[in-house]
């Protein structure tokens, strides 16, 4: 694919012209440093509170039957944030990509490639900024949404979820449906895998994010109420304490593990598993039984899945992942094509040669190598003609620069 910055080198050019203007005209009393916190993602994992077990088990993990599917086409979709700090104004530039088995590029936004199955038709502004001095000019407000100035730094990696969660919603609803319906049309079972939780739950704090947790929502019902299935796949689960709040599980934990009420859920799975309660589990699937979560308006049904290391490797090369997904979803996949949620990660995993999603791996690599081009583009454009940066700022892109000549 050839590489194509028509678009972006536009946008980003006019925004570094509007900043570059509005500097020479005045001065912005806001200035601090972007810190580690900022460029590394939160943990998008949230402290659940209401969880009961959604089918029975007498059991804490189950053995599942590895099945490929060879009709089944699955996507991935995941998104990307990085921000730049200027006197005058704060730059959040996002990107969303959706891969497919292959892996194969689907959709991109924004796109540096044209030779994609889906073209945005009507996107997400990509660019935020946050300025009170900063007036962006016409051509780029379509794909910019401003707010006032940053109080702190938390403000700051709250709009860079926003931005992120904003640009989800939007690939659910536009390139998923339309290549969802299109593969569906070939005759293939097609399922939409994101990173992270199908929506979280507790929000009762944040408006933004629980108005955009509702839309998420929304985007994904109108999929399943088209037969197409969509799952979450959480990889970092040490912030989750789901399974402290399950009272069908207080029993067998205990006799097991002992006190676990302090636990977080990976490290009751990990207790589990290496307890005597359990042997031999060398090369086999395990799950827990299927949970369901319900808080602020909005529920889900929650299991984790379990890829252990082969006989041979060290114990930390296996993998927990926690999947999510609606009622509306299971009953599709049970119904429709005769599968199971966690048959779905096997297919885009284990059957791919690998212990995590592929198309979620791949989307995910796509939207960080995205960011970080309009992330360099745009530096370049601000210090190239002579207006300032913060100094972190500076110092991450000379690092990146360092390391490119190495």
């Amino acid at each position: 694919m050839k590489l194509n910055l028509d678009m972006p080198t536009k946008i980003i050019n006019s925004l570094g012209n509007d900043i570059i203007s509005s500097y020479k005209t005045s001065y912005s009393k806001k200035r601090f440093l972007l810190t580690l916190k900022d460029i590394i993602e939160e943990d998008v994992n949230e402290n659940e509170t209401k969880a009961e077990l959604y089918e029975y088990s007498s059991r804490f993990f189950n053995s599942k039957k590895i099945v490929n599917d060879k009709n089944l086409f699955v996507i991935g979709l995941d998104s990307s944030s990085r921000a730049i700090i200027t006197p005058i104004a704060d730059i959040i530039i996002s990107a969303v990509s959706i891969s497919g088995q292959g892996p194969v590029e689907l959709s991109d936004w924004p796109y540096l490639y044209r030779d994609l199955a889906y073209i945005p038709i009507n996107p997400e502004p990509f660019i935020y900024v946050a300025s009170d001095d900063l007036n962006v000019s016409d051509y780029s407000n379509e794909y910019i949404k401003q707010f006032r100035s940053l109080d702190n730094e938390d403000d700051l990696s709250k709009i860079m979820d926003y931005s992120r969660l904003s640009l989800e919603s939007w690939g659910i609803k536009e390139p998923s449906f339309a290549l969802g319906n299109y593969f569906k049309r070939k005759g293939k079972k097609f399922v939409l895998l994101l990173d992270g939780p199908i929506y979280l739950l507790d929000n009762k704090n944040d408006y933004i994010k629980s108005n955009l947790m509702k839309n998420r929502s929304n985007e994904i019902e109108i999929l399943e109420n088209q037969g197409i299935p969509v799952i979450g796949v959480v990889k970092r689960i040490e912030r989750s304490k789901i399974l402290t709040n399950v009272q069908d599980f207080s029993n067998i934990l205990s006799q097991c593990i002992g006190n676990y009420e302090t636990l977080n859920d990976s490290l009751i799975i990990q207790k589990m598993l290496y307890s005597n309660c359990y042997n031999n589990y060398y090369g086999k699937i395990l799950t827990t039984p299927k949970i369901k979560v319900r808080s602020n308006g909005l529920d889900k049904i929650v299991e984790y899945v379990l890829i252990p290391p082969s006989r041979y490797q060290s114990i930390n090369k296996g993998r927990i992942f926690r999947l999510e997904y609606t009622e509306k979803t299971l009953d599709i996949l049970n119904n429709n094509y005769s599968l199971e949620p966690v048959q779905i990660l096997i297919n885009d995993s284990i059957f791919k040669q690998s212990n995590e999603s592929i198309t979620i791996a791949y989307s995910d690599k796509r939207g960080k190598m995205i960011t970080q081009i309009l992330k360099d583009l745009f530096i370049n454009t601000i210090v190239g003609r002579g207006a300032p940066i913060s100094y972190d700022t500076l110092r991450e892109a000379e690092a990146t620069w360092i390391k490119r000549k190495t």
